[in-house]
């Protein structure tokens, strides 16, 4: 699938980790891309899956980061 980028990467990090996050336009309409630099990974969101998100508690992500 080809992402065209709609604005510039924004870069998060700390200590541990770093991503970089952009909108990109996709056949299926804008997506959000999650990258991480040091694995090579990468994820396109739709907003429905964004959304899911916000009901998400820091418990899953604390059990997501325990499994990985």
């Amino acid at each position: 699938m080809n992402e065209v980028p709609v604005n510039e990467p924004i870069t998060i990090a700390n200590e541990f980790a770093e991503v970089l996050v952009d909108r990109v336009q996709t056949r299926n309409g804008v997506r959000l891309r999650v990258r991480a630099p040091r694995s090579g990974r990468e994820i396109l969101l739709c907003p429905l899956e964004l959304e899911a998100l916000t009901r998400q508690d820091h418990d899953l992500f604390s059990r997501l980061l325990e499994d990985g």
